[in-house]
């Protein structure tokens, strides 16, 4: 009775560690480095909690015959449930997603603390484990670390073993046109582009949504690869050394492409150069057969020496790509752009907007052209693609056009999108957090940002004041109007200033939204 009410009454923090420890893609040093940040900068919040909870030591001037330790069960229900309450109106940017994975660290998690309440409950006196209260609360964000480390070696066997299974599936597939795709970022919208231009001639598979890592694509082959399937579309991410080399081995693509480059993610790759050895992977690892597509804007890609011998295929506006997309014109309606290959000029028009959708586009067809797919045939399916989402996608809400660049923004994708937003002529409105993940540069890019926006929008709404100090440093650089500044916590207080401030047919960006691990 007395271990169920104490988990009882750690049932936030329970739920609050597995989401932060989720969101971090199940990494210690991640989890580590983010509770340390956390600590540091949400010292405030953690004392007024710690003294809340300090109320318990009312007890201590109960008499013995009072029978503390019963009073203490009921306050600790009492927290709990309060606790508990408070938690269901509580709105996360992305909810708790009960995966088996979850189910599992979920288990171990209250295992462990099981293991440490019973040792507490059974060895300490009334008035000691009254002390302790306040203290136990915060123990589960550290157990998690423990129970991590507890269930790894399982995971890893297991994820080995669905490995495995998914090795020898692809294996048997022997005329599968497999195409391996990564870059710091336009990945997913590369693959979602080409998928229907290769559509019209091959019968195709595409690894979902953002499925990128090991266990993604894995999950891919095993529940979706069909015998009817002529051709595998695989998007490749990695934030660590080494995974994309792993993945090349694992896929064994014959078709490689690298978006493009930038520092995205250098907070745990240390180092530019450590970034582009690991993108470049995916075309050092092609067989001598193989193609490669590389972006001839890129100066990480195109100053990179090469060792493979393999074909390579440029494309973007450069003069060296092979691939060149040229004259570029914008209207509420979409993008028209022409391609220049071989010199022949194809007129394309799509409702895709910003230089990113364009280049991402160019890549799509350099890759489906090489396999086969005809320029008529192309331009029709470009003509009719749909916004890829969260990038930059174009909805009508209430007169008002919102132009949703929500997902894992980038310092060049959130330019491009500045670039779109300051062509419109109605009331223009900013909603952003900023960037993560930049290491070092992070704060200089948000900078950057602050006074690249401050020629393309009227309004600037900040979303997480700590977070985004350097944007607001970078807006007063510019001499930007202080009263068109707004500072909110979060992204339900920025959307609460909107609605105040739109006017009817304006333009609102979202740049960026970042998960509640990120949030400050």
């Amino acid at each position: 009775m007395e271990v169920f009410l104490y988990l009882f009454y750690l049932y936030v923090p329970i739920k609050q560690s597995l989401l932060i420890m989720q969101q971090n893609k199940y990494y210690f040093d991640r989890y580590s480095n983010w509770l340390k940040k956390e600590i540091m900068m949400n010292k405030r919040n953690i004392i007024i909690t710690f003294i809340i909870l300090s109320s318990v030591y009312i007890l201590f001037f109960v008499s013995k015959e009072a029978i503390p330790r019963g009073l203490l069960l009921l306050l600790l229900f009492v927290y709990g449930y309060v606790n508990w309450k408070k938690e269901k109106d509580t709105k996360y940017r992305i909810t708790l997603q009960c995966t088996a994975r979850l189910k599992r660290l979920c288990c171990m998690q209250v295992l462990v603390l099981v293991f440490c309440i019973s040792l507490f409950v059974q060895n300490l006196g009334d008035y000691e484990l009254i002390f302790l209260t306040p203290f136990i609360y915060f123990i589960p964000w550290l157990t998690m670390i423990v129970a991590a480390f507890l269930i790894y070696p399982f995971e890893q066997r297991l994820k080995h073993y669905y490995r495995v299974e998914a090795e020898n599936k692809l294996s048997e597939y022997k005329d599968l046109i497999k195409i391996g795709i990564t870059g710091s970022y336009g990945k997913t919208s590369v693959k979602s582009i080409l998928f229907p231009l290769l559509q019209t001639s091959y019968s195709t598979l595409k690894t979902p949504k953002s499925y990128n890592n090991s266990m993604g694509i894995t999950k891919t082959i095993r529940e979706l690869l069909e015998p009817t399937h002529q051709a595998f579309i695989c998007e490749m991410g990695a934030d660590h050394c080494n995974e994309l080399s792993d993945l090349m081995h694992f896929v064994n693509p014959k078709y490689g492409v690298v978006t493009t480059i930038g520092n995205q993610h250098l907070e745990t790759f240390r180092t530019m150069d450590a970034i582009v050895y690991e993108k470049m992977q995916v075309i050092e690892l092609l067989p001598m057969d193989g193609i490669g597509f590389l972006n001839a804007d890129n100066s990480y890609i195109r100053n990179y020496s090469l060792k493979n011998h393999c074909k390579i295929i440029w494309f973007g506006k450069d003069k060296k790509a092979d691939y060149r997309y040229s004259n570029v014109t914008y209207s509420e309606n979409g993008s028209r752009f022409e391609i220049m290959y071989h010199g022949e000029k194809h007129l394309f028009t799509t409702t895709l907007l910003g230089e990113n959708a364009i280049i991402d586009i160019t890549c799509a067809i350099a890759i489906a052209h090489t396999l086969g797919i005809s320029w008529k045939s192309m331009q029709e399916e470009v003509k009719r693609l749909p916004y890829v989402s969260h990038r930059l996608e174009k909805r009508k809400v209430n007169h008002i056009t919102i132009l949703d660049d929500a997902y894992n923004s980038n310092p060049q994708g959130a330019r491009c999108a500045c670039d779109v937003i300051k062509q419109m002529k109605q009331q223009r409105i900013i909603i952003t957090p900023g960037f993560v993940e930049l290491g070092e540069v992070q704060e200089v890019e948000n900078e950057a940002f602050g006074e690249y926006m401050s020629d393309c929008v009227d309004e600037v709404i900040l979303v997480g004041e700590r977070q985004t100090k350097s944007i607001l440093y970078g807006l007063k650089k510019m001499q930007y109007p202080r009263e068109h500044i707004y500072l909110t916590s979060d992204i339900e207080e920025a959307f609460c200033v909107c609605k105040k401030i739109v006017k009817k047919h304006a333009v609102v960006l979202i740049e960026n939204d970042l998960p509640d691990v990120y949030q400050h």
